[in-house]
C-alpha cells in the first residue's frame, strides 16, 4: 500500500509539473534558508553548554569608581572567597595577554595566551590527547597547547616534552599537556595556556580588574548564595580596606555611592549572549539579534509552507472527483488523509534534495554576511543528513495537514453531481496570501530602517576627524630614540601633524581612568582620561570651543586639563569653566565639543585631556596620497632602531569600523532574508495567478467576445490580488513600525522612521505583485476566445 501511495504521489507531481515545481522550489528555498539560520542560532545559544559542570560554573565581575562594569576583577577575590564561603568547590583565575612572542627553534609567532592554573582544567573539562589534566600548569614554566596550535608551532601534534620560548626574555616553557578541540562553541577560546604564577603579585587593592575569576559551586548551592557571599566580602573586607580610607562614614553610604566596589555574578552559560560587561575574553553575541534571526527563520519556513498549502488547496477541484469516487468505493477518510500527507512528504523530500545544494550556497552567503564561516560544508557533521531528513519530514507533515483534511472533506454526492464549487476555500487562500505579503512587507520596512540607521551611523559627524590618521603602536620600544623617530618621520612629504599619546578615540587598546573632583564635590567621579602632547587634540581634529590647547612653551600646562562638554556638566562646573581648578591643583585651560568615542548605542561620556609626552603611541596626520610611502619609510626606520620588535600600526578609522562591523553584518543579513522572503512570496502569488487564470478561462473568453480589451481583463484579474497586497500593507505597517522602533531604542543616537519608508515599501510590494501577475494575466487576456470556449 505504501508503494502504491508513493507511486500515486509521483504521478500527481508529473501531471502538474508547473505547480509541482513551484511547490518544490519554494519549499527547498525555505527549508535551506531556515535550516542554515537555525544552525547559526543554535551555535550562538550553545556557547559553553558543552562543559559537563557548566550549570555550576559562575564568573565574578566587578565595578568600581563609576568607570563601568568589568568581566574581570581583583586578584584577592579567589584568595578570600573560598575561606569565607563553603559553597566553592574550586576556582580559577585567567589573565589574557595578546601578542605574546613564542619561539620554537628558528620560528617566531605572536599569539594570545591564557595565564591560568591547574584548576582551570577541573572547571572546564577538556579532553587531553597527552599529559595529565590534574597536574598541568603546577610549575611556573609549563605550557599547554591544543593539537591545532601544536601543529602550527611544531608542525606536528605529538610535542609533549618539547620546549617553547616565551616572551622577549625567551623564557623556556615545557609542553606538559596537549588538548583536543572541544567540539563545541565556548567563549574560552584559548589555544595556549601558561602557568599564572609569574603574574600573581599579591595586590591588596580591591579596585582592580586584572584577572577573570571563575568558580565551581558545590551541589545544592545557588547563584543567590554566591551573590550573598560577595556582599559579605564587601561588608567585611572591601569597605574597611577601601571604603573607609576614601572617607565614607558608614557602610550604607559607601554601598549607595557610584564609587563603591560592586560584584557581578554571572552563570557561565549566560556570558556569551547576555553579558554587557567590559573586558570580555572575547566579543559576545547579540541576544536581540538572535531572537530576530530565529523569528525570520520561522517566518521564511512558514512562507514556504503557506505556498504549499495555498497551491494544494487551490487545485483541490482537480482532485474533487477522485476523492468522491474513492469515497464511494469505500476508501476511508483516514486512508485518503494518509495518502495526501504522504504526497506532501514526498514533495518535501524532493525539495530536500534541492535544499541540500541550496544550503551550501546559503553557507557561502552566511560567510559573506558575517565574515566567518558557519560550517565549511554541511557534510562535515555526521548528524547533518539525519537532521535534514527529519526536518524535511516535519515540514512536509506540517505543510500537508490542512490540505489533507481539506481534500478529504469533500462530500461524494455533491462532487459527483457537479455541485462542488471551484472557488471553495478561497477565503482561506486569500488569508494565506495576506500573511505572506504581511511578512514580506514587514521585512522590507525593517531592511529600510536598518539601512537608514547604518547610513546615519556612517555619516554622522563624530565630532572629530578620523580620516588619514595612522598610529604606530609600541612607541615605548624605541626608548630614547622615540623623539628622533617621530621628528624624522614628521619631515616626510605629506605629513601634516605628529603626536605622542597613550590612546585615541574609539580604541579599546588602552583605556585610562582618573578620578576628578571640584572643591564643592563630596566625592570624586571617574572620567576617561586621554594623555597626549600639544599636537594630540589637533591631530584628531577635536574642536576646541572654549579656552586654548596645550602649549609646549608653557611648563604650567603639565598641571592643566582640557575637558569635553559632558565632563564640564558632570563636574558641576559653570558654563565658562576656564580657569577653574579641579583636583586641588589642575587648572582648566580649555573645553572641547563632545565627540563620539564609542558606539552610537552609547551616550557621550565625560572626557579629560592631560598633557603628556609618553610615546606609548605615535600618531601621524597624513595627506591621503602620502600614506603608502610614509608607511614604507616608517617601517624601514623602525627596523633600524628596534629590529627585534615587530612594526605595527593601525588607522584611527579602523577603530570605528570595528564598532560598526556587527551592525553592518546585521544589515546585510536583513537584506538577504528580505529578498528570500520576497522571492518565496513571488512564487506563491505566481502559482495562484496561474491557477486563477486557468479556472477563469471561459469567463475571459466570454468577456472578450463581449468586447472587453486585454487591459480591462488584465486589470480584472490583477485587482483581487492587489487588494490582498493592500490589506497586507495595512496590517504590516503598525507591526513593522513597532518592531523597528523597538530595535532603534538600542541606540542612544538614531535615525527617525520616516513615512517615505512605508511609501517605498508599498510601491515595491505593488511592483512585485504586478510583475508577478503580469505574465499570467496578459497571457490569459490574449488567449483566443475560440480556444477558451471550445467544449471539453
Amino acid at each position: 500500500m505504501l508503494k502504491h501511495y508513493i507511486t500515486l504521489a509521483f504521478r500527481t507531481l508529473l501531471r502538474n509539473k508547473f505547480h509541482g515545481s513551484i511547490n518544490i522550489l519554494g519549499l527547498a528555498v525555505g527549508m535551506a534558508c531556515s535550516l542554515v539560520i537555525m544552525l547559526f542560532v543554535y551555535g550562538e545559544w550553545s556557547y559553553d553548554h558543552g562543559y559537563a559542570k557548566a550549570d555550576r560554573i559562575y564568573r565574578i565581575g566587578i565595578s568600581f569608581f563609576n568607570i563601568g562594569t568589568f568581566a574581570n576583577g581583583p586578584e584577592r577575590t579567589l584568595e578570600i572567597l573560598p575561606k569565607e564561603f563553603a559553597g566553592i568547590e574550586t576556582g580559577t583565575r585567567i589573565r589574557k595577554e595578546r601578542d605574546v612572542i613564542l619561539q620554537t627553534k628558528d620560528k617566531l609567532f605572536k599569539e594570545f595566551v591564557y595565564y591560568t592554573d591547574t584548576a582551570y582544567f577541573k572547571l572546564f573539562d577538556h579532553s587531553f590527547a597527552a599529559g595529565d589534566a590534574a597536574r598541568v600548569l603546577s610549575a611556573p614554566s609549563e605550557i599547554v597547547l591544543t593539537e591545532r596550535m601544536a601543529i602550527k608551532l611544531f608542525g606536528k601534534a605529538d610535542v609533549l616534552g618539547e620546549t617553547v620560548l616565551v616572551g622577549k626574555e625567551k623564557t623556556p616553557h615545557q609542553v606538559t599537556g596537549i588538548v583536543r578541540d572541544p567540539g563545541f562553541n565556548t567563549h574560552l577560546n584559548a589555544q595556549i595556556w601558561l602557568s599564572i604564577q609569574s603574574k600573581l603579585t599579591n595586590e591588596p587593592a580591591w579596585s582592580s580588574a586584572a584577572f577573570h575569576t571563575y568558580v565551581l559551586l558545590r551541589k545544592n548551592f545557588t547563584r543567590e548564595d554566591l551573590q550573598a557571599a560577595m556582599e559579605k566580602i564587601i561588608d567585611n573586607h572591601v569597605y574597611p580596606e577601601s571604603g573607609q580610607p576614601m572617607g565614607f562614614k558608614t557602610l550604607e553610604d559607601y554601598k549607595k555611592n557610584d564609587m563603591a566596589v560592586k560584584f557581578y555574578v554571572q552563570p557561565l552559560q549566560d556570558i556569551y549572549l547576555k553579558s554587557k560587561l567590559n573586558a570580555e575574553l572575547m566579543p559576545g553575541g547579540n541576544e536581540s539579534n538572535i531572537y530576530i534571526f530565529s523569528a525570520i527563520s520561522v517566518f521564511i519556513l512558514l512562507l514556504a509552507a503557506v505556498n504549499f498549502v495555498n497551491l494544494t488547496t487551490a487545485r483541490a477541484t482537480r482532485r474533487a472527483k477522485e476523492v468522491g469516487i474513492r469515497k464511494t468505493m469505500g476508501t476511508s477518510r483516514s486512508k485518503l488523509a494518509g495518502q495526501f500527507l504522504l504526497e506532501s512528504i514526498v514533495t518535501s523530500s524532493i525539495a530536500l534534495v534541492l535544499a541540500l545544494f541550496l544550503s551550501e550556497i546559503f553557507l557561502a552567503i552566511f560567510e559573506y554576511v558575517t565574515g566567518t564561516p558557519l560550517l565549511t560544508t554541511l557534510w562535515r557533521n555526521p548528524y547533518t543528513l539525519p537532521l535534514f531528513i527529519g526536518f524535511s519530514a516535519l515540514v512536509g507533515l506540517i505543510s500537508g495537514i490542512y490540505p489533507a483534511f481539506y481534500l478529504t472533506s469533500f462530500m461524494p454526492a455533491k462532487v459527483l453531481k457537479g455541485q462542488f464549487i471551484a472557488t471553495s476555500g478561497v477565503n482561506f487562500r486569500n488569508f494565506l496570501v495576506v500573511f505572506q505579503f504581511t511578512v514580506s512587507i514587514s521585512l522590507i520596512v525593517g531592511a529600510l530602517v536598518v539601512q537608514q540607521q547604518l547610513q546615519f551611523i556612517q555619516t554622522k559627524d563624530l565630532g572629530f576627524d578620523q580620516e588619514n590618521v595612522v598610529t604606530i603602536d609600541g612607541g615605548r620600544n624605541l626608548k630614547t630614540s622615540a623623539e628622533a623617530f617621530k621628528n624624522e618621520l614628521a619631515r616626510q612629504p605629506g605629513v601634516v601633524l605628529s603626536s605622542f599619546h597613550t590612546g585615541e578615540p574609539g580604541s579599546k587598546r588602552i583605556l585610562t581612568f582618573y578620578t576628578w573632583q571640584t572643591a564643592v564635590m563630596d566625592h570624586p567621579i571617574t572620567i576617561n582620561t586621554y594623555f597626549g602632547d600639544e599636537s594630540y587634540i589637533p591631530l584628531n581634529g577635536i574642536r576646541i570651543i572654549q579656552g586654548r590647547n596645550f602649549s609646549k612653551d608653557l611648563a604650567s600646562d603639565t598641571a592643566s586639563v582640557i575637558l569635553n562638554e559632558s565632563a564640564v556638566k558632570a563636574l558641576g562646573l559653570p558654563a565658562d569653566p576656564i580657569g577653574a581648578t579641579v583636583n586641588d591643583t589642575q587648572k582648566i585651560i580649555g573645553v572641547v565639543s563632545d565627540f563620539h568615542w564609542e558606539s552610537l548605542r552609547n551616550t557621550i561620556q565625560p572626557i579629560a585631556f592631560v598633557r603628556s609626552n609618553d610615546p606609548t603611541e605615535i600618531g601621524f596626520k597624513l595627506e591621503s596620497q602620502a600614506i603608502p610611502a610614509f608607511l614604507l619609510n616608517a617601517e624601514a626606520k623602525w627596523k633600524q632602531l628596534v629590529p627585534d620588535e615587530p612594526f605595527q600600526y593601525h588607522f584611527l578609522d579602523d577603530n570605528f569600523a570595528e564598532l560598526l562591523n556587527k551592525e553592518a553584518v546585521f544589515g546585510k543579513a536583513i537584506n538577504i532574508f528580505t529578498m528570500i522572503a520576497i522571492f518565496i512570496s513571488f512564487l506563491g502569488l505566481y502559482g495562484l495567478a496561474a491557477y486563477t487564470a486557468e479556472i477563469r478561462t471561459k469567463e475571459i473568453g466570454i468577456r472578450k467576445v463581449l468586447g472587453a480589451t486585454v487591459t480591462e481583463i488584465a486589470r480584472l484579474l490583477s485587482r483581487e490580488f492587489l487588494l490582498l497586497v493592500a490589506i497586507a500593507f495595512v496590517i504590516a505597517s503598525p507591526l513593522a513600525w513597532y518592531a523597528t522602533n523597538k530595535w532603534l531604542q538600542g541606540f542612544a543616537y538614531r535615525t527617525e522612521i520616516g513615512l517615505w519608508m512605508f511609501g517605498v515599501t508599498a510601491l515595491l510590494a505593488v511592483l512585485v505583485a504586478l510583475v508577478t501577475l503580469s505574465y499570467q494575466t496578459i497571457s490569459a487576456a490574449n488567449q483566443n476566445p475560440v480556444d477558451s470556449l471550445r467544449s471539453e
